[in-house]
């Protein structure tokens, strides 16, 4: 079990996400940039696989990973163009749940920003794995004199700060993980997928309305819990159970008969799907927590009722009739029918994430 639970850590820090500190004082500005080892891997060569590296076994590869960094964005200093400076390269090392396995999961390259009077503004520009990851999610932790501010950025990205600009309320990043929480959900087909099985079996609004009140409910419990750290289980084990939920969906879709139970069986599959949510979550925490996981959550939600306020007309348009035999006979037509490539779907993804290969279109 130890290879899938290392593969599992390493691959929550890839090149799709990253996270930055940026300081500013005086007349410098220090820029921390935390790269996973596995993202950095698919662009050089570390000189071992990343669940062996060492914080020794780096030495000979400082100077290239902080040109790699350097490379990978800039910085004007009251208009002016400022060089980055190679401060410090410091190792990350997590455990691997449930065992006390640590592994060097990410590092963290300081940058230094000289300016020749004091820091007045400050223009970023950021593009770090952008070339190959078009949508490569960073945070970033803005300090400035006693003000600090969150930003959550999506591939190129730039940004203008000044000192005055900066906001310490507790909700300014709400906003941004709220656009992250819709766009992952329009993103994420096993998701969507999931959700359409369970609309298949339903024939009434209410059955709608208590499967999607059940899902939301234990899927927001265990992402708030997973974030906190109280619950944490590596991704290939709760993407695999995800494909299972989405293959057990669509079986029973074929011998269903009442689906007034089916608000238990979203709930207890939620709980699973709250912890794929999280997955993509985790890396964009920093020391705040709780609004952007509830500004993440209400996004989820709002990219939900937008999917289910299209597709369950389209699936009650399609079944209607006057003559209710006929309707009956359309319905069940109609869940047969698109059950089947949902089965497919979850069994591929199922082969896919329990046996880390590659083969799916989606």
């Amino acid at each position: 079990m130890t290879p899938i639970l290392l593969a599992a850590l390493l691959f929550a820090h890839d090149e799709g996400s990253s996270s930055s500190e940026l300081r500013v004082s005086g007349r410098e500005v220090l820029w921390a940039i935390d790269v996973g080892t596995l993202g950095l891997q698919r662009f050089m060569d570390l000189g071992a696989p990343p669940h062996k590296l060492t914080e020794r076994s780096l030495d000979p590869f400082r100077d290239r990973i902080a040109r790699f960094v350097a490379a990978g964005l800039s910085v004007q200093i009251n208009g002016r163009d400022v060089a980055p400076e190679a401060v410090a390269l410091e190792a990350i090392f997590e455990e691997i749940p449930p065992t006390d396995i640590r592994v060097l999961a990410k590092v963290r390259q300081t940058l230094r920003f000289r300016s020749e009077e004091d820091v007045e503004r400050i223009d970023l520009s950021y593009h770090l794995f952008s070339d190959v990851v078009p949508n490569h999610r960073s945070v970033f932790v803005v300090a400035w004199g006693d003000r600090t501010r969150e930003y959550v950025l999506s591939g190129r990205s730039a940004l203008k700060l000044r000192a005055e600009t900066l906001d310490t309320r507790w909700w300014s990043s709400a906003a941004s993980f709220f656009g992250w929480g819709v766009h992952h959900i329009f993103i994420g087909f096993d998701h969507i997928v999931f959700l359409l099985a369970l609309l298949l079996g339903a024939r009434r609004l209410l059955d709608i309305v208590k499967v999607a009140t059940s899902f939301t409910a234990a899927h927001s419990l265990t992402l708030l819990l997973s974030a906190l750290e109280v619950i944490r289980i590596p991704v290939r084990v709760t993407e695999s159970l995800i494909a299972i939920s989405i293959i057990y969906v669509a079986v029973e879709n074929y011998f269903l008969k009442d689906g007034r139970h089916r608000w238990m069986l979203a709930f207890s599959f939620g709980l699973v799907h709250g912890l794929g949510f999280s997955g993509s979550l985790r890396d964009l925490l920093t020391d705040r927590i709780l609004v952007p996981v509830l500004a993440f959550n209400v996004g989820i939600e709002a990219g939900q009722l937008a999917i289910l306020s299209v597709a369950y007309p389209l699936f009650r348009a399609l079944q209607r009739s006057p003559h209710e035999d006929v309707a009956a006979a359309r319905r069940r037509r109609l869940v047969l029918a698109g059950s089947l490539p949902i089965l497919l779907l979850g069994f591929g993804w199922l082969i896919e994430r329990a046996c880390g290969v590659s083969f799916m279109p989606v």
